[in-house]
């Protein structure tokens, strides 16, 4: 990797690694770069699987979920909850907390951030004593594509 902000995290988890016992493997790093690789796009270890194999750099899922797994003990990757049955992965440094809207007719995720909703948190965390250190909110929903399908639908 290259001295970019990748290569920095890359060397926080390496810390990390080494701080447990285990190793920087080329595997790890292979699924560390595939979640950086798509920005806004929240891969699940199925979907890192299938790219990197694309790639013809076969990693197996068993060790795609125990590295996804180190990187959310290492605190660099979030898993959110998409609505399904298994969860999704994104990159967690230094980013100011946000949502996910989710289209529970074509699945697309959109992420948002306002002001108002972090004032909010913030606000009824000082309420409860609950010193806050980030939050994840999951809307879902219809987007404004299927909205505008599903009422065309209904019209005769």
């Amino acid at each position: 990797m290259k001295g970019d902000r990748s290569s920095k995290e890359f060397a926080r988890f390496e810390a990390y690694l080494k701080e447990h016992g285990l190793k920087a493997t080329r595997s790890r790093e292979l699924v560390f770069n595939e979640i950086l690789s798509s920005p806004g796009v929240h891969p699940n270890a199925e979907e890192i699987r299938r790219r990197l194999r694309a790639k013809k750099k076969p990693v197996g899922l068993a060790t795609i979920y125990r590295t996804l797994n180190l990187l959310v003990r290492s605190g660099l990757v979030t898993a959110i909850d998409l609505g399904e049955s298994h969860s999704h992965f994104e990159p967690d440094w230094e980013r100011l907390s946000h949502g996910h809207l989710i289209c529970l007719s074509c699945g697309r995720v959109q992420e948002f951030s306002h002001a108002e909703i972090q004032e909010a948190v913030d606000r009824i965390g000082k309420e409860k004593g609950f010193l806050l250190d980030r939050f994840s909110i999951q809307v879902f929903g219809h987007c404004r594509d299927c909205s505008a399908a599903r009422r065309r639908a209904k019209t005769p």
